[in-house]
């Protein structure tokens, strides 16, 4: 068992991959719920050494499959609506940018991940709580209650300040443009996925199948390969795949569509 724990995530996204790159628009409950019940199962086998419960690691990754399943089932056409929407929004200021031909991209996006992650810098405030005795049920939720919601205004507050600082990287004259064009593509992703969901559907399923497919391949190629001879790889490369195979995927759930539209048809 512990020498198949290697091959568990990269066997897993191979099939999923494939189930979602093929037929994923085609039997979009059936390909999300068995999907994601595998990486369900997946998750609970390798969660299951590390549990403390006296059953067996299969039943636990039923389990685990089970309950994926059904709540990828019950969210698979939000998620489709929410991706391509985010998606829009998302490579709209890209084009944009390239387009306008606004300078170094590259350099940009490089600058507003770093701003984006940095982390804000704590201030040194005394924590009062700890040092009070708690004897009461009352006292103890009310403690509870005071910490949550401490932790709940400091990590607002640093997002707020990482979204400012993300905002603040990029360059001035361009910042409404880009904005503009993230809300046009967030308009018009939401519109494809209302008006165009079957479309929408292999669109998401066959960029997540092509995703899913090439990191399963990655992750088996370098239990084999050097780092060297993974590094020769670059990004563009990578990309390029995988949108290689996202068209590839996406022509044919569209090509499958319409033949077995036009049979039902002759059938009729």
């Amino acid at each position: 068992m512990e020498t198949l724990v290697p091959f568990i995530i990269p066997a897993i996204c191979l099939v999923t991959g494939a189930i979602l790159l093929c037929s994923g628009a085609l039997l979009l409950k059936s390909a999300v719920g068995l999907s994601f019940g595998l990486l369900g199962a997946g998750t609970g086998l390798l969660l299951a050494p590390h549990l403390s419960l006296s059953m067996s690691p299969l039943i636990i990754a039923l389990v685990f499959g089970v309950i994926a399943a059904i709540l990828a089932v019950y969210l698979s056409k939000l998620a489709i609506l929410l991706s391509l929407a985010f998606s829009f929004a998302i490579i709209a200021p890209v084009i944009t940018w390239h387009v306008a031909d606004l300078g170094n991209g590259e350099q940009v996006v490089g600058d507003v991940i770093e701003a984006a992650t940095t982390p804000a810098e704590q201030s040194e405030a005394s924590d009062d709580h700890s040092a009070t005795t708690l004897q009461s049920s009352e006292d103890i939720l009310l403690s509870m209650l005071t910490m949550v919601t401490h932790d709940v205004a400091a990590a607002t507050r640093s997002g707020m300040h990482r979204a400012n600082a993300a905002w603040n990287a990029i360059p001035a004259a361009p910042r409404l443009m880009l904005v503009g064009s993230s809300i046009a593509g967030l308009l018009l992703g939401l519109l494809v996925a209302t008006f165009m969901p079957y479309f929408s559907a292999a669109l998401v399923t066959s960029m997540g199948g092509s995703f899913l497919l090439l990191e399963g391949i990655r992750t088996i190629a370098a239990m084999y390969w050097n780092s060297n001879e993974l590094s020769s790889i670059t990004p563009t490369v990578l990309l390029s795949i995988t949108i290689g195979l996202s068209l590839a995927g996406l022509g044919f759930q569209l090509t499958r569509a319409r033949k077995s539209a036009s049979v039902k048809r002759a059938a009729e």
